[in-house]
């Protein structure tokens, strides 16, 4: 037998005890009715007087009648109350459903959208020694692009030279593809830090409390995680590789650089790859590993 059928059992009980009161007393006074009707005046008032105990009891029972009313009262809110609360709680996990839902369907677009950003790149590359009978240019496309413009720029890096300056040199040759590819995954990373994934009242915390706060920071940076892995996973190494130099850079250094390190964007990067060495430093730690791997 569940909770629900015992509690069923208990109301008709208490409902049950109420209505046999209720026709208790009918009965006595219907019973005293008929007795004392036909006595004379003197008599009834004696007898009345004789039964002025009786006059109590019933007293006392309708005072009893008003408290099991005022407790029956009081366990239909209980009810009411607990409704309340599944209802509020069902309402939750449909907003955050919802919100899900609102948001993925954004990340995934732009996730396409830069998927299409990538392929859409393409430049004319010439060929060096050209032959005097083909194409002196052929045309390089995609992620290969990535890879043969990183190679270009590697070529130039010396250990003295000011990478940030070489970089922007770069960018200025190549900003009309390369600005929409870094403005949009930008986008991308910063729509991701700025979601609430998961609200205090859902977790019924109050963000006062300091342990509080940051068992709701922590919950929100796992999901905030996943996703930017996601997004991670897309970038190819010479995509990474050219990330690294546009954070160091005056183009990117305010605003994407900390995102970069917040969310371990770099991790998979080839590191082998940066001849100075020294810039790798530049960046936080946590632009290569989880800084919350130990807790997650």
């Amino acid at each position: 037998m569940n909770i629900k059928e015992i509690e069923t059992k208990k109301d008709l009980g208490i409902y049950f005890i109420g209505i046999l009161a209720v026709l208790l007393i009918l009965g006595l006074w219907l019973y005293t009715y008929y007795e004392l009707k036909d006595m004379p005046a003197n008599e009834r008032g004696t007898l009345g007087d004789m039964f002025g105990t009786v006059n109590a009891l019933f007293s006392g029972l309708a005072f009893a009648g008003i408290i099991l009313t005022i407790l029956l009262q009081k366990k239909e809110l209980g009810y009411q109350r607990k409704e309340l609360q599944e209802t509020r709680a069902e309402f939750i996990i449909q907003n955050k459903t919802l919100k899900t839902q609102r948001f993925e369907n954004t990340f995934f677009n732009l996730l396409e959208l830069h998927n299409q950003i990538v392929n859409d790149i393409d430049y004319e590359k010439k060929l060096i020694p050209a032959d005097p009978f083909t194409d002196k240019t052929r045309t390089v496309k995609g992620r290969d692009v990535f890879q043969d413009k990183f190679n270009n720029l590697n070529r130039e890096i010396k250990e003295d030279i000011d990478a940030n300056k070489l970089y922007l040199r770069f960018y200025e040759k190549s900003k009309t593809d390369f600005g929409h590819y870094f403005r949009n995954l930008y986008r991308i990373f910063k729509m991701i830090h700025e979601t609430e994934f998961v609200s205090s009242t859902e977790l019924n915390l109050d963000l006062t409390i300091p342990e509080n706060k940051e068992k709701y920071d922590l919950c929100n940076y796992i999901q905030r995680y996943r996703y930017t892995s996601i997004v991670r996973a897309q970038l190819s190494d010479y995509e990474l590789l050219l990330l690294f130099y546009n954070c160091l850079s005056d183009n990117g250094k305010d605003k994407f650089k900390p995102l970069v390190e917040e969310y371990a964007i770099l991790k998979n990067m080839p590191t082998n790859d940066i001849k100075q060495k020294k810039l790798l430093d530049i960046f936080e730690p946590s632009a290569y590993k989880n800084k919350n791997e130990g807790k997650i």
